[in-house]
C-alpha cells in the first residue's frame, strides 16, 4: 500500500471499513469493484499532474478542482463514483481506464451472448441483465443487437475454408429441433465432428434439413467438400439409410462404421424387459471382443442364444452386421471412440437441455448459432495418434489407393 499515493490508501481504508459493515457478497462485489476503479483513477491523475494529493510544486501546472459522480455499470450492479475534475492543466484529463461517455464495462458484453446461447430467452436476458446492471438495464433491442454478435460469429464459421484440416475420422449424426415460431413440427439438425490426423477433435459443420433424408445429407456432405474437406479414411454414421446412402455416393473410398450403441438399442427394442439385461451381456460380447474373429463368434453365438425367442432382434442384428465391425481394422486405442457417435449425442443432450429455456426459436439461424456455441463451448478428448496408430492408418490408405487404381 506504501507505494499507493495519499488519495488511493485513504480510498482503501474507506473501503475496508465499509466492507465490515456489509454481509452481501454482490454488496461486497460492488463495493470491491467501486475501490478498484476509484484507486485506479486516482493513480491516473496523480500521474497526469505529476504529483501526489495535496503535494504543492510551482513547476507544475493545473490543479485538482473537486470531482464529481459518474454511475457506471459493471457485472455486479451499478456503483457510483467520484469522478475527479482538474483546472489549469493545459487540457482535459481523460481517464484512459474510464473514457468520457462509456457507462458500461466492456465485459458486459461478452456477458449478454453467453446468457443467451446458454439457453435464456431475449426476453429473460433483459430481465437477467438488469439485475446485473442496475434499474436501467438494456432494452430488447439492444439485447438483440449485441447477440447477433454470436450469429455473424456462426456464418463466419459455417462458411470457413476447410482445405488444411486431414480429418482421419468423420462423425456424422442429426437431431430434431424446435427452430422456427409457428410450426409444430422440430427440423433436423445435421452436425460433422472431425477427429483430425494429429489427433484433435473439432467441430466441422451445422446445417439444417427438414428431415434426416438421403437429399439433407447429401447436401450437407457435399457443401463441406466444396470447401475443401478431403475424403476421411473413415465415417462414423446412425443406421438412418438416407444417411448410408449420401455417405457412399459422397465418399465411396471411406470405411463406413455404424454406431455400435444405435444398433445396440434397435436390437432391444424387439426384447422383452426381462430378458433386456441379458441380451445387452450378449451384445456386448460382441461389441466389446478383443478381435474380429472373436466378434464374429460372439454373433454366432448371439444367433443360437436368442433367434429362437426373439427371431426379429437376431434380424435387426445382422443386418449391416459388417459395418458395425469396421472398427476392428482401426488402431486399438481408437475403439472407444469410434465405433458410436456418442461425440455427437453427447453435445446434443447439451444442446436440449440449454435450448428448453427457449422453447421454439425465431429463426434457423438463432437456432443453429445455439448448436455452434454449445459444440464450441464443449470439451472433447480427441485421439492418441501413437507411431503405431499413424502406421496402421497409413496401411489403410495405401490399401484403398490400391483399389482405386485396380
Amino acid at each position: 500500500m506504501r507505494s499507493l499515493s495519499k488519495k488511493s490508501r485513504k480510498i482503501i481504508e474507506k473501503s475496508i471499513q465499509e466492507y465490515r459493515g456489509s454481509n452481501s457478497l454482490a454488496e461486497l462485489t460492488r463495493r470491491g469493484a467501486k475501490m478498484m476503479l476509484e484507486v485506479g483513477i486516482e493513480e491516473e491523475i496523480m500521474a497526469f499532474l505529476g504529483r501526489d494529493y495535496y503535494e504543492r510544486r510551482t513547476d507544475q501546472e493545473g490543479s485538482r478542482s473537486g470531482s464529481k459522480p459518474r454511475t457506471i455499470k459493471v457485472g455486479c450492479g451499478d456503483i457510483e463514483i467520484a469522478m475527479p475534475k482538474v483546472r489549469d492543466a493545459g487540457g482535459p484529463f481523460h481517464s484512459e481506464l474510464l473514457p468520457p461517455r462509456v457507462t458500461r464495462m466492456d465485459e458486459i458484453q461478452d456477458i449478454i451472448p453467453l446468457l443467451y446461447m446458454n439457453g435464456i430467452s431475449t426476453r429473460k436476458v433483459k430481465k437477467s441483465v438488469a439485475k446485473l446492471l442496475g434499474k436501467r438495464g438494456l432494452s430488447h433491442q439492444n439485447i438483440i443487437r449485441i447477440t447477433e454478435k454470436v450469429v455473424e460469429e456462426f456464418k463466419q464459421w459455417k462458411r470457413r475454408d476447410l482445405t488444411e484440416l486431414k480429418v482421419a475420422y468423420l462423425i456424422l449424426d442429426g437431431t430434431r429441433l424446435a427452430v422456427r415460431a409457428g410450426t409444430r413440427e422440430k427440423e433436423a439438425v445435421l452436425v460433422a465432428w472431425g477427429f483430425l490426423e494429429d489427433g484433435s477433435l473439432e467441430p466441422l459443420s451445422i446445417s439444417l434439413g427438414s428431415q434426416e433424408s438421403y437429399n439433407a445429407w447429401k447436401w450437407f456432405l457435399e457443401d463441406m467438400v466444396k470447401r475443401g474437406l478431403q475424403e476421411p479414411i473413415l465415417v462414423v454414421i446412425d443406421g438412418c439409410p438416407g444417411l448410408i446412402k449420401a455417405v457412399k455416393e459422397v465418399f465411396p473410398v471411406s470405411d463406413i462404421q455404424r454406431c455400435t450403441k444405435h444398433k445396440t438399442e434397435n436390437v432391444l427394442d424387439k426384447v422383452l424387459k426381462e430378458d433386456r439385461e441379458k441380451v445387452k451381456d450378449s451384445l456386448r460380447k460382441i461389441f466389446y471382443a478383443p478381435t474380429y474373429d472373436h466378434a464374429k463368434e460372439a454373433v454366432e453365438l448371439f444367433k443360437g442364444k436368442w433367434g429362437r425367442k426373439y427371431p426379429s432382434a437376431v434380424e435387426i442384428l445382422t443386418e449391416d452386421i459388417e459395418l458395425c465391425l469396421t472398427y476392428y481394422k482401426y488402431p486399438y486405442r481408437h475403439w472407444k471412440r469410434i465405433r458410436t457417435t456418442n461425440v455427437v449425442e453427447r453435445s446434443f443432450g447439451e444442446v436440449k437441455r440449454r435450448t428448453k429455456g427457449i422453447g421454439r426459436f425465431q429463426d434457423e439461424q438463432r437456432a443453429l448459432a445455439m448448436v455452434y456455441w454449445q459444440l464450441k463451448e464443449l470439451r472433447w478428448y480427441g485421439v492418441n495418434m501413437t507411431k503405431e496408430a499413424r502406421a496402421i492408418l497409413a496401411a489403410i490408405k495405401v490399401s484403398k489407393l490400391e483399389r482405386i487404381a485396380a
